[in-house]
C-alpha cells in the first residue's frame, strides 16, 4: 500500500509491522493466543510471528515433550488466522536460543518492517539479563501483556526499565492474563480439568500423544 508523504505528494511504500512472538509454548493454550490477537489489533500488526524456542538459555524445557510436539501444538492454535505465521528459526538452529539471534535471523528476510516483540510480564522481569540486553532493546518495539494480579511494582519496573534503556515499553490494553503453560502442565498430570484453558484441538493433541504425564499425578 501507498502513501502520500508528510513533505509532498511522493508516494512511498507503507512499512510491514511485524511481531515476533517467542516462547516454549510448553504447551500453548488460550493466553497465549489471546496476547496475539489483542496484539495484532491494538498495535495494527500485519503478520505475527510465532517462534517456538528450540534451546531457551533461561528457560528449561520439562514435561518430555519434543521440539516436534510443541511446534504441532501451535500449528493447530493459529490454524486459519492468516495473519499468524510459524517460524522454525530457533527450532532448526543448534545452541542456545539467544533472542538476538532469532531476531537478527528474522529481521534478514524482511529488513525494511518496522519490527515488534511480544512478551510476558514475568518474561519483561529478566529482559534486561538476556544475552547483549541493550543491543536486543533497542532493536525492535516492545509490547507487554501483564498478568491478572499486576500491581504498582509491575509499573514501577516498566518505568525503570524505560529510564535504563531510553525506550518506551507498550502495555496491551484491556487484557491481563491468570494461565500458565506450568499451571497447565501440573493439571494435566494431576488430572485436574483444565481442559478448557486449552483449544480442543491442541487437548485432544495431548490426550492423544498422552504428553505432560497425563493422570500420572
Amino acid at each position: 500500500m501507498l502513501k502520500s508523504s508528510d513533505t509532498g505528494n511522493i508516494l512511498l511504500p507503507k512499512r510491514k509491522r511485524l511481531c515476533l512472538f517467542g516462547g516454549t509454548f510448553n504447551p500453548v493454550h488460550r493466553g497465549h493466543l489471546a496476547m496475539a490477537e489483542v496484539a495484532l489489533e491494538q498495535f495494527a500488526l500485519d503478520q505475527v510471528i510465532w517462534v517456538p524456542a528450540g534451546h531457551p538459555p533461561h528457560k528449561p524445557l520439562l514435561g518430555g515433550v519434543t521440539s516436534e510436539e510443541r511446534l504441532e501444538m501451535v500449528r493447530l492454535t493459529i490454524a486459519g488466522n492468516s495473519k499468524f505465521s510459524l517460524s522454525l528459526v530457533d527450532i532448526n538452529r543448534s545452541g542456545p536460543s539467544y533472542a538476538i539471534d532469532t531476531l537478527g535471523l528474522l529481521k534478514a528476510e524482511n529488513p525494511d518492517a518496522q519490527w515488534f516483540w511480544l512478551i510476558g510480564q514475568d518474561s519483561l522481569v529478566d529482559l534486561p539479563t538476556w544475552f547483549h540486553a541493550n543491543e536486543l532493546i533497542a532493536s525492535c518495539e516492545w509490547i507487554i501483556a501483564p498478568r491478572l494480579d499486576y500491581r504498582n511494582e509491575f509499573f514501577n519496573l516498566l518505568m525503570k526499565l524505560e529510564a535504563r534503556f531510553g525506550r518506551r515499553f507498550w502495555l496491551l490494553k484491556d487484557f491481563s492474563m491468570d494461565i500458565s503453560s506450568t499451571k497447565i502442565r501440573e493439571g494435566l498430570k494431576n488430572g485436574l480439568g483444565i481442559e478448557s484453558w486449552l483449544l480442543p484441538s491442541v487437548n485432544q493433541f495431548i490426550q492423544k500423544k498422552k504428553l505432560y504425564h497425563i493422570g500420572e499425578g
